[in-house]
């Protein structure tokens, strides 16, 4: 039996989630709601998310060696319109992309029923992954999720993690600066068999995946491109920055790296993870 891939990216979606900033928080769901709104709309913020959507994740996307997979793509109906229809018409280019506009507040409830529905198409629960939208994954991707997939097929569930890959940052104005990462169950590319039907990859913080499932790492290869920058959404992420683990280089040598994994990121401009004027 071949497995069934489904890739999931949250754009903007308005709810909790397990970001710093609305997991178990005490305040009102309609505070946090009407927080939350205003930060993911703000026309500034959603400009850069779609440069960085059209730059990294979208062609990571349309590059994988192996296509036959489905991309899901989750928002909120609460996205100003032009910005919805902008994302509805990038997505129509693409065959393995599915945009879902939920009202649920909860990534877990918007997916329950697609997840449902593709496990009893397959047979079996799907696999899934996971991508930030200002991220990309390997153009190798969902060909080594399949490799894997067929070395645990006696498991009823399993993840699987990427750790070798390259951040790209800038915070507050400063110069990009590239690094080459290990980050074992990052949640960029993090793969999962859930053990049920219609669970989600995002029932788990990424990080917490080992502590639920049987799970390997990969070290083959170079996993994905990482942004971090101000309009992230982790504040850990913010607050860490760039890890004394990370390995700094150089423009030149963060485009030599890209040659195989990432080949439809050679020679781009990159200048959007700069917010000119901040310093």
């Amino acid at each position: 039996m071949r497995d069934d891939i489904v890739g999931i990216c949250r754009f903007s979606f308005l709810g909790r989630c397990d970001w710093a900033g609305t997991a178990g928080q005490a305040v009102s769901i309609a505070d946090l709601l009407a927080q939350r709104r205003a930060m993911l709309y703000a026309p500034e913020r959603l400009e850069r998310r779609f440069i960085a959507f059209e730059t990294l994740c979208l062609p990571s996307v349309m590059a994988q060696t192996d296509p036959d997979f489905r991309f899901w793509i989750l928002t909120s109906p609460e996205m100003p319109r032009p910005s919805l229809d902008r994302l509805r018409d990038l997505c129509a280019g693409v065959p393995q992309i599915r945009l879902i506009v939920s009202d649920k507040r909860e990534t877990v409830n918007a997916l329950r029923e697609p997840l449902r529905e593709a496990a009893e198409a397959a047979g079996q629960p799907v696999i899934q992954f996971r991508v930030d939208d200002d991220d990309a994954l390997s153009r190798h991707h969902v060909d080594r999720i399949r490799r894997h997939a067929r070395r645990f097929s006696d498991l009823p569930g399993f993840a699987i993690s990427y750790p070798q890959g390259l951040v790209m940052g800038s915070y507050e104005g400063q110069p990009i600066s590239y690094w080459r990462a290990h980050q074992p169950f990052l949640g960029a590319g993090a793969a999962v068999r859930m053990r049920g039907p219609g669970r989600c990859i995002y029932a788990y913080n990424h990080f917490q995946l080992p502590k639920h499932l049987p799970a390997f790492t990969d070290i083959d290869g170079l996993g994905y491109v990482q942004t971090r920058w101000d309009e992230g959404d982790s504040v850990a992420t913010i607050v860490a920055k760039f890890p004394k683990w990370f390995q700094q280089l150089s423009p030149a040598e963060f485009q030599h790296e890209l040659a195989d994994d990432f080949p439809f990121l050679k020679g781009i401009d990159l200048g959007f993870v700069e917010r000119k004027g901040a310093a």
